[in-house]
């Protein structure tokens, strides 16, 4: 079987022409924007590092951070508020994946149907975004669970690492172990993610199916073709360190206002729109290469075509 990998992006890239820029409405942008925001609301975020100081002493930095949380905790009155701020945080991300997945099936319709709309879709895909939730939810449970199991033989040792507030080197083959089981963990998960949102749910949107049922099918194709699949995943690392590149070069190209416009919901979906349609195509016309049962835009009517009014 010849499968490209080019074409179907020229395919998505010329998809995203027509939608966005043949003609250029306002109203196509802001809507499809917002569905995106939709699609996108519980599929990335912000993520910080600390910065670590030398600290001498026998008691350590660590434990005396753990002893002031210890403390901090046997109070009822703050207990109780870290229940429940703890409690408030893990319904409303619930309440979000809940959204964002019904959002996903929004956000193909519109790029399928080469239309901009929210509240039809939202209501025709109920069923599909609901199993996609249950299935979403019980996968993030599973990758909790692994990383615990990853990690729990090696907590002793590499809390060992800065036990008396002093670094130990050998505590690095404990640290390197940790990585070679946690990094193949990641790997998988990752690629189970991709897998889900460019391929099963394209599939459940095509044939009206269930979470699990749409895997079963994409199983099938994915051993059958290993390698083209794998290949994609590289393919999509390429693709958005490009785009990240390009973003970097715009915001420090506006002094620093594009990065600024980028952390707005909705403004960066808004912004970012022509890519954010390109990639949620591709995988769709990537999949149609392996027969017409896989071709999510063969069952979509015709886009509308814009006739030109008489001229003046």
């Amino acid at each position: 079987m010849n499968v490209s990998f080019v074409t179907p992006l020229q395919q998505a890239w010329g998809r995203m022409e027509r939608m966005l820029f043949r003609p250029f409405r306002i109203e196509t942008w802001l809507v499809m924007g917002f569905a995106a925001f939709l699609s996108e609301m519980m599929s990335g975020g912000t993520g910080g590092g600390g910065t670590y100081g030398s600290h001498t002493g026998h008691g350590g930095w660590g434990r005396s951070v753990g002893r002031k949380a210890w403390a901090f905790l046997q109070d009822p009155a703050m207990l109780l508020l870290v229940v429940v701020i703890a409690s408030v945080a893990i319904v409303l991300a619930v309440v979000l994946l809940w959204v964002s997945c019904r959002g996903r099936f929004i956000f193909l319709d519109n790029v399928v149907r080469e239309r901009a709309a929210i509240v039809e879709p939202w209501g025709r895909f109920a069923r599909q975004g609901n199993s996609l939730f249950l299935w979403t939810m019980l996968f993030y449970v599973a990758c909790m669970v692994a990383a615990l199991v990853v990690a729990l033989p090696f907590l002793v040792s590499l809390r060992a690492l800065w036990e008396d507030g002093t670094f130990h080197w050998a505590g690095l083959l404990s640290l390197l172990g940790f990585v070679a089981m946690a990094v193949p963990v990641a790997i998988a998960a990752a690629y189970t993610l991709l897998f889900l949102n460019h391929f099963v749910v394209p599939i459940m949107y095509r044939d009206g199916l269930s979470a699990t049922a749409a895997w079963g099918r994409f199983l099938a194709l994915l051993r059958a073709h290993p390698l083209r699949f794998i290949a994609y995943g590289l393919l999509m690392i390429v693709l958005w360190l490009v785009i990240g590149l390009a973003v970097m070069m715009v915001g420090f190209s506006t002094c620093c206002i594009g990065f600024f416009l980028l952390v707005l919901p909705w403004v960066k979906q808004v912004l970012l729109l022509p890519v954010l349609v390109t990639i949620r195509a591709f995988g769709p016309q990537f999949l149609g290469q392996f027969g017409p049962e896989y071709d999510v835009f063969a069952t979509a009517p015709a886009p509308p075509v814009s006739v030109p009014g008489p001229a003046s």
